[in-house]
């Protein structure tokens, strides 16, 4: 992704498109392409702490000077006296390119032949934002960058405070900050010279913040936030090629850290900018081998899908030339998004989503894109932490933001976890280790996990005397649709781990109990008039209505619907739900949900027994995709709350579910011209 003034002239419109990064630790950086801050979430350094995630760094006030004149780089938006707010484009207009991946980089030519560069990337592995300002072009231009200091939880705003500290000691490349007590400290490691300050940058405004219900706000409405100003870096660069290297952390010994991991370099560097270029070296390096291993992967699955797909597909599967290469619009940047939102636990390997907190549902189901990647090391690791913390069936709900602890209630997690598990297992079957995975660990475990489920277990879990799932205490007791769709598609997996692991009579009671359910699902929950299902059945009778998650009963292989019911239940999703950047969670709302496009794929397909006309339409849905965003940018700008969920349903439709076939193999390459266009425009 390279654009700029012909894509980012509207300040406003780019202040709209997002990028974020994570370190792996559950650190996370985030702005926008206009690097204005439009959400209070948008910051560049927030880190996980006892008291939650804490955002330590806000922005950086960043200005280039050329004689009298001061270019402010980052602009922003302020509350001012009478309530109003009021943009602030800052060099917006001077921007010539900017790019979101790897890392968000902006360029801007000033009128005499200037060109000046600013990245930003966070440390693997540590909780540390390297930002570079760097001369392409030009001679003897003076640099002034402040950070601008936070010491609040992630969603709150902060005010000025006399107890703010701010530089508490420094050596010359070093300063130490401390905010108020008891709070978390940053140290910033500079090639500059650092000018101490103590003032408050008032005002800054986010216009397109979120209310408590999830629902934007007014655009341009108040609050504000009060953001500290320690001091400035200043430098000049002399000429092209020079650079300001800033590195800020809440780890005060980062960079000792860093030398014993090896990451500096052998001996290490010894400059500041020497350092960070063995860091950026090894972040490329890292990406690559993922980027090369998971394409590689995901054409593997890609020629099985063919080949299940029958007809020309099994010939296409034999094929000498890759199904996904490295030209492909979406496999390779999509699967370095999920490589981005790994991250490392006490113990285990999870996936953060798009609040940078841990959803059950939500990372299992991402981690079936891994599969599809042949990641199977990941997927599996992410598997043995949620086994580890099974309480009588129950898979976590949510890990707690503050103290880290599981937090239990809907199964949902727990269906997501067998239908991981099973798919693991079947397709890494001959992977290292995949043999005594599933005897030792996933087998007994599953078992377990299906009997309490079907026996009971806590918030109302239980089987009924027809086989259905039931969840809920007193009047909230529902059996819901869509997590019946999920509980069949368990009943299938368990059917097929207990063939693998050699419990026949085990998988033939499972697969009995599925088709009964199958049966006894469309009698429960098929709504005729409606042509829809239920949402879910209570004590006191039926809810209607049409939610996203019905599409799992046909989106999900074997589907649980007949093929005259998928049809009709995917007219009305179509109709009621469906909109070319997500489905909406309810007839007539107005936000939508692009994690649904990856599922409605699935299910467009298989409803239409993979007829012409649905190929037509999911790929007019890539192509509109492609057609708005390169791949690259694409996670960036998803309507969603978990953006990382989405990416994963996207490539794993992209990979498994997109006919390659059908028109002849040009359809891929065709989708990927329109991304070409799109980066080229």
């Amino acid at each position: 992704m390279n654009n700029g003034q012909d894509v980012h002239d509207d300040f406003l419109r780019a202040a709209g498109r997002t990028w974020r990064l994570a370190d792996g630790r559950g650190g996370t950086a985030r702005g926008t392409a206009a690097g204005a801050a439009t959400r209070r979430t948008q910051v560049l350094l927030t880190v996980p702490t006892e008291a939650g995630p804490t955002a330590l760094l806000a922005r950086f006030d960043d200005r280039m000077l050329r004689g009298a004149l001061a270019h402010e780089l980052t602009g922003g938006f302020t509350v001012q006296r009478d309530g109003a707010t009021i943009a602030r484009p800052g060099a917006h207009a001077r921007l010539e390119a900017y790019e979101c991946a790897p890392f968000p980089r902006w360029r801007w030519r000033f009128d005499d032949d200037v060109l000046l560069e600013r990245t930003y990337r966070l440390v693997d592995g540590h909780h540390a934002l390297a930002a570079t300002w760097r001369l392409l072009a030009g001679s003897n231009v003076r640099l002034s960058v402040a950070p601008l200091l936070l010491a609040r939880e992630a969603n709150q705003l902060q005010r000025e405070d006399a107890a703010f500290r701010g530089a508490a000691q420094g050596i010359p490349g070093r300063v130490r900050f401390e905010t108020v007590p008891g709070a978390t400290g940053i140290t910033l490691w500079h090639n500059g010279a650092f000018l101490p300050a103590r003032t408050w940058v008032r005002g800054a405004a986010y216009p397109f913040d979120e209310a408590d219900d999830g629902a934007p706000s007014a655009v341009f409405a108040p609050p504000g936030e009060d953001l500290f100003l320690p001091g400035w870096v200043q430098t000049t660069l002399a000429a092209p090629g020079a650079s300001l290297q800033l590195v800020l952390s809440c780890e005060e010994h980062l960079f000792r850290a860093l030398a014993t991991e090896e990451r500096l370099g052998t001996p290490p560097a010894r400059t500041l900018a020497d350092c960070v270029a063995a860091l950026d070296a090894g972040a490329y390096r890292r990406r690559e081998e993922w980027r090369r291993r998971t394409l590689s992967g995901a054409d593997f699955t890609a020629r099985q899908a063919a080949a299940a797909h029958g007809g020309a597909g099994e010939s296409l599967a034999r094929r000498r030339e890759p199904l996904l290469d490295t030209n492909d619009p979406l496999a390779a940047p999509l699967s370095v998004t999920l490589l981005e939102g790994l991250a490392v636990r006490p113990g285990r390997t999870t996936f953060l989503t798009g609040d940078g907190e841990e959803h059950g549902a939500a990372t299992l189901r991402a981690a079936s894109a891994l599969v599809t990647l042949r990641a199977f090391d990941s997927a599996r690791q992410i598997a043995r932490g949620y086994l580890e913390y099974l309480d009588e069936g129950l898979a976590p709900e949510r890990f707690d933001a503050i103290d880290g602890l599981p937090r239990y209630g809907d199964p949902e997690a727990s269906l997501w976890l067998v239908h991981l598990i099973e798919k693991l297992v079947r397709r890494g079957g001959g992977e290292p280790g995949a043999e005594a995975f599933l005897r030792d660990t996933a087998w007994p475990a599953i078992e377990q996990l299906m009997h309490h489920l079907r026996s009971g277990s806590h918030h109302g879990v239980r089987c009924d005397r027809e086989g259905l799932l039931w969840c809920g205490v007193g009047a909230a007791a529902s059996a819901r649709a869509d997590l019946n769709a999920l509980w069949y598609h368990a009943l299938v997996a368990a059917a097929q781990l207990g063939k693998l692991a050699g419990h026949r009579e085990h998988a033939a009671f499972y697969l009995a109990w599925a088709h009964e359910m199958q049966r006894r699902f469309t009698e429960v929950f098929w709504d005729e008039p409606c042509s829809a299902l239920f949402v879910s059945y209570r004590e006191s009778g039926v809810v209607r209505g049409v939610e996203p998650g019905h599409l799992w009963a046909v989106a999900l292989s074997p589907a649980l619907l007949s093929p005259e019911h998928g049809q009709r239940l995917l007219a009305t999703i179509d109709r009621e739900l469906y909109t070319p950047a997500g489905l909406r969670a309810a007839p007539a709302d107005e936000r939508v949900d692009a994690q649904w496009l990856g599922p409605w794929a699935a299910a467009t397909l298989r409803a239409h027994a993979r007829s012409a006309a649905s190929h037509a339409r999911v790929q007019a849905m890539f192509r509109g995709l492609l057609a708005r965003e390169a791949g690259a940018a694409l996670a960036a700008t998803l309507s969603t709350r978990e953006p990382l969920l989405a990416v994963a349903e996207l490539l794993r439709a992209w990979v498994e579910d997109l006919e390659r076939t059908a028109g002849g193999p040009e359809v891929a390459s065709s989708l990927a011209g329109v991304s070409a266009d799109s980066a080229a425009s």
